[in-house]
Protein backbone atom coordinates (compact mmCIF):
# COMPACT_ATOMS: atom_id res chain seq x y z
CA UNK A 1 0.00 0.00 0.00
CA UNK A 2 2.92 2.37 0.76
CA UNK A 3 4.28 1.48 -2.20
CA UNK A 4 1.23 2.63 -3.99
CA UNK A 5 0.74 5.63 -2.75
CA UNK A 6 4.29 7.28 -2.74
CA UNK A 7 4.74 5.76 -6.65
CA UNK A 8 1.45 7.38 -7.26
CA UNK A 9 0.74 10.18 -4.95
CA UNK A 10 4.06 11.75 -6.03
CA UNK A 11 5.74 10.33 -8.82
CA UNK A 12 8.92 11.88 -7.74
CA UNK A 13 11.98 11.17 -8.83
CA UNK A 14 14.93 12.16 -7.19
CA UNK A 15 17.78 13.65 -9.56
CA UNK A 16 20.55 15.56 -9.12
CA UNK A 17 22.48 18.54 -10.67
CA UNK A 18 24.02 19.96 -7.49
CA UNK A 19 26.09 21.08 -4.29
CA UNK A 20 27.60 23.62 -2.92
CA UNK A 21 29.90 25.56 -4.89
CA UNK A 22 33.25 24.55 -3.14
CA UNK A 23 35.54 21.50 -4.36
CA UNK A 24 35.01 19.72 -0.92
CA UNK A 25 33.47 16.63 -1.13
CA UNK A 26 31.44 15.53 1.96
CA UNK A 27 31.95 11.21 2.31
CA UNK A 28 30.45 10.86 5.54
CA UNK A 29 26.47 10.55 6.18
CA UNK A 30 24.00 8.61 8.14
CA UNK A 31 21.19 10.32 6.14
CA UNK A 32 20.10 7.34 3.57
CA UNK A 33 16.89 5.90 2.47
CA UNK A 34 16.27 2.17 1.07
CA UNK A 35 14.30 1.12 -1.63
CA UNK A 36 11.54 -0.65 -0.16
CA UNK A 37 8.72 1.09 -1.44
CA UNK A 38 10.15 0.91 -4.82
CA UNK A 39 12.06 -1.82 -6.54
CA UNK A 40 15.41 -3.12 -7.27
CA UNK A 41 15.58 -1.08 -10.27
CA UNK A 42 16.07 2.42 -8.41
CA UNK A 43 19.03 3.19 -5.85
CA UNK A 44 18.95 3.59 -2.21
CA UNK A 45 19.84 6.99 -1.69
CA UNK A 46 22.45 8.96 0.34
CA UNK A 47 21.74 12.53 1.33
CA UNK A 48 25.63 14.39 1.21
CA UNK A 49 24.16 18.13 0.60
CA UNK A 50 22.72 20.08 -2.25
CA UNK A 51 23.63 22.14 -4.31
CA UNK A 52 23.10 26.06 -5.72
CA UNK A 53 22.81 25.39 -9.12
CA UNK A 54 19.70 23.05 -8.86
CA UNK A 55 17.46 25.94 -8.61
CA UNK A 56 18.24 26.64 -12.58
CA UNK A 57 17.95 23.76 -13.30
CA UNK A 58 14.21 23.62 -11.33
CA UNK A 59 13.45 26.85 -13.48
CA UNK A 60 13.95 25.00 -17.07
CA UNK A 61 12.48 21.53 -16.98
CA UNK A 62 9.51 21.73 -13.63
CA UNK A 63 6.65 22.81 -16.26
CA UNK A 64 7.19 19.59 -18.31
CA UNK A 65 7.81 15.82 -18.21
CA UNK A 66 11.82 16.38 -18.84
CA UNK A 67 11.99 17.26 -15.40
CA UNK A 68 10.73 13.54 -14.31
CA UNK A 69 12.50 11.96 -17.79
CA UNK A 70 15.70 13.35 -17.66
CA UNK A 71 16.17 12.20 -13.76
CA UNK A 72 14.83 8.61 -14.25
CA UNK A 73 16.04 7.40 -17.25
CA UNK A 74 19.51 8.96 -16.11
CA UNK A 75 19.30 6.55 -13.57
CA UNK A 76 18.24 3.67 -15.73
CA UNK A 77 21.02 4.33 -18.05
CA UNK A 78 23.25 4.22 -14.76
CA UNK A 79 22.13 0.97 -13.69
CA UNK A 80 24.01 -0.81 -17.00
CA UNK A 81 27.05 0.20 -15.46
CA UNK A 82 26.63 0.63 -11.95
CA UNK A 83 24.41 -2.07 -9.92
CA UNK A 84 21.36 -1.05 -7.82
CA UNK A 85 22.62 -3.56 -5.24
CA UNK A 86 26.39 -2.20 -4.75
CA UNK A 87 25.93 1.33 -5.45
CA UNK A 88 24.46 4.36 -3.06
CA UNK A 89 22.93 7.54 -5.77
CA UNK A 90 23.12 11.15 -4.78
CA UNK A 91 22.46 14.45 -5.99
CA UNK A 92 25.06 15.51 -8.10
CA UNK A 93 28.19 16.93 -6.10
CA UNK A 94 31.09 17.34 -8.79
CA UNK A 95 29.91 20.05 -10.94
CA UNK A 96 29.48 22.95 -9.01
CA UNK A 97 28.51 26.87 -10.90
CA UNK A 98 32.04 27.40 -11.71
CA UNK A 99 32.08 23.93 -13.48
CA UNK A 100 28.23 24.86 -15.28
CA UNK A 101 29.86 28.44 -16.01
CA UNK A 102 33.08 27.02 -18.14
CA UNK A 103 30.54 24.38 -19.90
CA UNK A 104 27.26 26.24 -20.52
CA UNK A 105 29.01 29.71 -21.50
CA UNK A 106 30.78 31.39 -24.01
CA UNK A 107 32.84 34.24 -25.31
CA UNK A 108 34.34 35.72 -28.59
CA UNK A 109 37.62 35.05 -26.63
CA UNK A 110 37.65 31.13 -27.19
CA UNK A 111 40.43 31.08 -24.54
CA UNK A 112 38.21 32.04 -22.05
CA UNK A 113 35.85 28.91 -21.85
CA UNK A 114 38.07 26.63 -23.39
CA UNK A 115 35.62 23.64 -22.50
CA UNK A 116 32.50 25.10 -23.45
CA UNK A 117 29.59 23.14 -24.80
CA UNK A 118 28.42 25.70 -26.42
CA UNK A 119 28.68 26.56 -30.52
CA UNK A 120 31.43 29.61 -31.09
CA UNK A 121 30.55 32.96 -31.58
CA UNK A 122 29.58 33.65 -34.93
CA UNK A 123 28.83 30.38 -35.32
CA UNK A 124 25.50 29.60 -37.71
CA UNK A 125 23.81 26.04 -37.95
CA UNK A 126 20.50 25.33 -39.91
CA UNK A 127 20.01 29.13 -40.65
CA UNK A 128 20.12 29.63 -36.41
CA UNK A 129 23.48 31.99 -35.93
CA UNK A 130 25.11 31.86 -32.35
CA UNK A 131 22.76 28.94 -31.82
CA UNK A 132 22.05 27.96 -28.29
CA UNK A 133 22.64 24.32 -28.23
CA UNK A 134 22.96 23.11 -24.54
CA UNK A 135 19.80 23.89 -22.41
CA UNK A 136 21.66 22.47 -19.25
CA UNK A 137 23.90 19.62 -17.74
CA UNK A 138 22.20 16.70 -14.67
CA UNK A 139 24.33 14.80 -12.56
CA UNK A 140 24.06 12.19 -10.21
CA UNK A 141 26.65 10.80 -8.65
CA UNK A 142 27.22 7.12 -7.67
CA UNK A 143 28.95 5.83 -4.28
CA UNK A 144 30.06 2.63 -2.59
CA UNK A 145 29.60 2.16 1.50
CA UNK A 146 31.68 1.28 4.07
CA UNK A 147 30.28 1.79 7.64
CA UNK A 148 29.25 5.77 7.28
CA UNK A 149 31.42 6.28 4.61
CA UNK A 150 30.58 6.86 1.21
CA UNK A 151 33.61 6.84 -1.32
CA UNK A 152 32.80 8.21 -5.07
CA UNK A 153 32.96 5.48 -7.65
CA UNK A 154 30.82 6.69 -10.80
CA UNK A 155 28.97 9.18 -12.11
CA UNK A 156 26.10 9.93 -14.33
CA UNK A 157 25.30 13.03 -16.72
CA UNK A 158 22.47 14.63 -19.01
CA UNK A 159 23.46 16.90 -21.42
CA UNK A 160 20.36 18.31 -22.77
CA UNK A 161 20.14 19.63 -25.90
CA UNK A 162 17.57 22.25 -27.08
CA UNK A 163 16.88 20.53 -30.51
CA UNK A 164 15.86 24.01 -31.90
CA UNK A 165 19.41 25.93 -30.78
CA UNK A 166 16.93 28.55 -29.66
CA UNK A 167 15.54 29.30 -32.66
CA UNK A 168 12.38 28.57 -34.53
CA UNK A 169 12.01 25.48 -35.82
CA UNK A 170 13.28 21.79 -34.52
CA UNK A 171 16.70 21.31 -36.37
CA UNK A 172 17.17 17.87 -38.25
CA UNK A 173 17.95 13.99 -36.41
CA UNK A 174 21.27 14.40 -38.23
CA UNK A 175 22.50 17.94 -36.52
CA UNK A 176 21.41 17.22 -33.17
CA UNK A 177 22.94 13.59 -33.21
CA UNK A 178 26.31 14.99 -34.37
CA UNK A 179 26.23 17.84 -31.86
CA UNK A 180 25.42 15.15 -29.28
CA UNK A 181 28.40 13.12 -29.94
CA UNK A 182 30.70 16.07 -30.22
CA UNK A 183 29.51 16.95 -26.51
CA UNK A 184 29.94 13.52 -25.06
CA UNK A 185 33.75 13.83 -26.10
CA UNK A 186 33.64 17.52 -24.63
CA UNK A 187 32.48 16.73 -21.66
CA UNK A 188 34.78 14.40 -21.04
CA UNK A 189 37.52 15.58 -21.88
CA UNK A 190 37.02 18.65 -19.29
CA UNK A 191 36.14 15.60 -16.73
CA UNK A 192 39.60 14.51 -17.51
CA UNK A 193 41.23 18.00 -16.82
CA UNK A 194 39.89 17.79 -13.18
CA UNK A 195 42.32 16.12 -11.03
CA UNK A 196 39.50 14.25 -8.34
CA UNK A 197 37.29 13.26 -11.30
CA UNK A 198 39.53 12.34 -13.93
CA UNK A 199 39.61 8.70 -12.54
CA UNK A 200 35.94 8.48 -12.24
CA UNK A 201 34.13 6.38 -14.39
CA UNK A 202 31.04 7.86 -16.24
CA UNK A 203 27.75 7.64 -18.18
CA UNK A 204 27.10 10.38 -20.33
CA UNK A 205 23.61 10.58 -21.91
CA UNK A 206 22.80 13.47 -24.44
CA UNK A 207 18.67 14.29 -23.90
CA UNK A 208 16.95 16.24 -26.47
CA UNK A 209 14.25 18.65 -24.60
CA UNK A 210 10.90 18.81 -25.50
CA UNK A 211 9.45 21.33 -27.34
CA UNK A 212 6.92 23.70 -25.77
CA UNK A 213 4.72 24.87 -28.22
CA UNK A 214 4.51 20.98 -29.08
CA UNK A 215 3.77 19.15 -26.57
CA UNK A 216 5.12 18.62 -22.69
CA UNK A 217 6.41 14.86 -23.02
CA UNK A 218 8.06 14.57 -26.55
CA UNK A 219 11.87 14.72 -24.56
CA UNK A 220 14.01 11.98 -25.12
CA UNK A 221 17.55 10.63 -24.30
CA UNK A 222 18.86 10.42 -28.22
CA UNK A 223 22.58 9.25 -26.97
CA UNK A 224 24.59 7.37 -24.39
CA UNK A 225 28.61 6.24 -23.57
CA UNK A 226 30.24 4.83 -20.85
CA UNK A 227 33.19 6.89 -20.07
CA UNK A 228 36.59 5.47 -18.46
CA UNK A 229 40.05 5.15 -17.94
CA UNK A 230 40.34 8.20 -20.37
CA UNK A 231 38.00 6.76 -23.03
CA UNK A 232 34.89 8.04 -24.26
CA UNK A 233 34.10 4.50 -25.36
CA UNK A 234 31.93 3.84 -28.13
CA UNK A 235 28.66 5.89 -28.41
CA UNK A 236 25.36 4.29 -28.22
CA UNK A 237 22.00 5.62 -30.07
CA UNK A 238 19.45 5.11 -28.01
CA UNK A 239 15.47 4.32 -29.45
CA UNK A 240 13.49 6.50 -26.77
CA UNK A 241 9.71 7.78 -27.92
CA UNK A 242 6.44 8.80 -26.21
CA UNK A 243 3.37 8.54 -28.19
CA UNK A 244 0.03 9.33 -26.75
CA UNK A 245 -3.31 7.69 -26.96
CA UNK A 246 -5.14 7.66 -29.01
CA UNK A 247 -3.66 9.48 -31.91
CA UNK A 248 -2.27 8.30 -35.58
CA UNK A 249 1.38 8.36 -34.40
CA UNK A 250 0.72 5.70 -31.57
CA UNK A 251 -1.43 3.94 -34.15
CA UNK A 252 1.23 3.28 -36.50
CA UNK A 253 3.73 2.94 -33.80
CA UNK A 254 2.13 0.40 -31.80
CA UNK A 255 -1.66 -0.56 -33.40
CA UNK A 256 -2.30 -3.00 -31.28
CA UNK A 257 -2.08 -1.22 -28.17
CA UNK A 258 -3.16 1.66 -29.72
CA UNK A 259 -7.01 -0.64 -30.65
CA UNK A 260 -6.99 -2.00 -27.14
CA UNK A 261 -6.61 1.72 -25.42
CA UNK A 262 -9.47 2.71 -27.83
CA UNK A 263 -11.47 -0.39 -26.46
CA UNK A 264 -10.50 0.91 -22.78
CA UNK A 265 -11.78 4.69 -23.41
CA UNK A 266 -15.01 4.00 -25.31
CA UNK A 267 -16.09 1.35 -22.64
CA UNK A 268 -15.63 3.93 -19.49
CA UNK A 269 -17.07 6.70 -21.66
CA UNK A 270 -20.39 4.46 -22.45
CA UNK A 271 -20.26 3.66 -18.59
CA UNK A 272 -19.85 7.19 -17.04
CA UNK A 273 -22.95 9.03 -16.26
CA UNK A 274 -21.23 12.17 -17.07
CA UNK A 275 -18.28 13.16 -19.19
CA UNK A 276 -15.02 11.31 -18.76
CA UNK A 277 -11.55 12.27 -19.96
CA UNK A 278 -9.16 9.27 -21.01
CA UNK A 279 -5.56 10.38 -22.03
CA UNK A 280 -2.76 7.89 -22.35
CA UNK A 281 0.99 8.28 -22.84
CA UNK A 282 3.22 5.55 -23.68
CA UNK A 283 6.83 5.29 -23.49
CA UNK A 284 8.58 3.35 -25.86
CA UNK A 285 12.50 1.86 -26.32
CA UNK A 286 13.69 0.43 -29.16
CA UNK A 287 10.34 0.01 -30.87
CA UNK A 288 8.36 -1.94 -27.68
CA UNK A 289 6.39 -0.32 -25.10
CA UNK A 290 7.55 0.07 -21.76
CA UNK A 291 4.99 1.54 -19.43
CA UNK A 292 2.08 3.44 -19.96
CA UNK A 293 0.24 6.47 -18.25
CA UNK A 294 -2.98 6.79 -17.91
CA UNK A 295 -4.96 10.31 -16.79
CA UNK A 296 -8.54 9.73 -15.71
CA UNK A 297 -10.95 12.56 -15.64
CA UNK A 298 -14.61 11.92 -14.43
CA UNK A 299 -17.72 14.06 -13.15
CA UNK A 300 -19.08 12.11 -10.67
CA UNK A 301 -21.69 13.59 -8.19
CA UNK A 302 -21.65 10.60 -5.32
CA UNK A 303 -18.93 8.57 -4.02
CA UNK A 304 -20.28 5.46 -5.36
CA UNK A 305 -19.65 6.70 -9.21
CA UNK A 306 -16.35 7.20 -7.78
CA UNK A 307 -15.82 3.51 -6.62
CA UNK A 308 -17.50 2.31 -10.03
CA UNK A 309 -15.42 3.93 -12.51
CA UNK A 310 -12.59 2.93 -10.49
CA UNK A 311 -13.23 -0.47 -10.62
CA UNK A 312 -14.36 -0.38 -13.70
CA UNK A 313 -10.72 1.25 -15.30
CA UNK A 314 -9.18 -1.50 -13.41
CA UNK A 315 -11.16 -4.36 -14.49
CA UNK A 316 -10.66 -2.76 -18.21
CA UNK A 317 -6.28 -1.86 -17.43
CA UNK A 318 -6.32 -5.78 -16.36
CA UNK A 319 -7.82 -7.39 -19.43
CA UNK A 320 -6.26 -5.66 -22.20
CA UNK A 321 -2.96 -3.91 -21.01
CA UNK A 322 0.00 -6.72 -20.37
CA UNK A 323 3.41 -7.41 -21.05
CA UNK A 324 4.19 -3.97 -19.48
CA UNK A 325 3.70 -1.61 -16.17
CA UNK A 326 0.26 0.75 -16.38
CA UNK A 327 -0.94 2.79 -13.82
CA UNK A 328 -4.05 5.00 -13.75
CA UNK A 329 -4.31 8.40 -11.70
CA UNK A 330 -8.01 9.18 -11.61
CA UNK A 331 -9.31 13.01 -10.99
CA UNK A 332 -12.49 14.03 -10.55
CA UNK A 333 -13.52 18.28 -10.50
CA UNK A 334 -12.23 18.16 -7.13
CA UNK A 335 -9.00 16.74 -7.44
CA UNK A 336 -7.47 13.47 -6.94
CA UNK A 337 -9.36 10.97 -5.96
CA UNK A 338 -7.49 7.58 -6.41
CA UNK A 339 -4.38 5.56 -7.83
CA UNK A 340 -4.44 2.41 -9.92
CA UNK A 341 -0.92 0.48 -10.55
CA UNK A 342 -0.33 -2.28 -12.76
CA UNK A 343 2.73 -3.96 -12.77
CA UNK A 344 3.61 -6.57 -15.71
CA UNK A 345 2.65 -10.15 -14.34
CA UNK A 346 0.32 -8.89 -11.71
CA UNK A 347 -3.45 -7.93 -11.13
CA UNK A 348 -4.12 -4.36 -11.06
CA UNK A 349 -4.24 -2.49 -7.48
CA UNK A 350 -6.18 0.02 -6.48
CA UNK A 351 -6.55 2.83 -3.91
CA UNK A 352 -9.08 5.60 -3.30
CA UNK A 353 -7.69 7.95 -1.63
CA UNK A 354 -9.90 8.88 1.26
Amino acid sequence: MKKILIICLCLLVLTGCSSSDSDKKEENSTNTSSTDSLDDTFYPMVNLGTNIIRENYYKDFYSSDDFQTIGRELQVLATEHFSTSDYYMSEGLQLVKKDKDKLLKRSSDPDEYPYTLQTAKGTTIENVQDPIMVENICEQDLYTKNGTDYTLAGMAIAVILDPTGGGEERMSDDTINSYGKDVIEKLYKYLQSKNDLKDIPVVIGVYQENINSENSYNGKFILSSYCENGSVGKINTLDYDTYIFTSDEAKEADEETESQFSVFKNNLKNAATEAVGVVGYGKYKDGSIQSLKIQLTVSVKTYTELIYMVELAADEIDSRFTGFDCYAIVNDQDGLKAVIIKKAGEDAQSQLLY
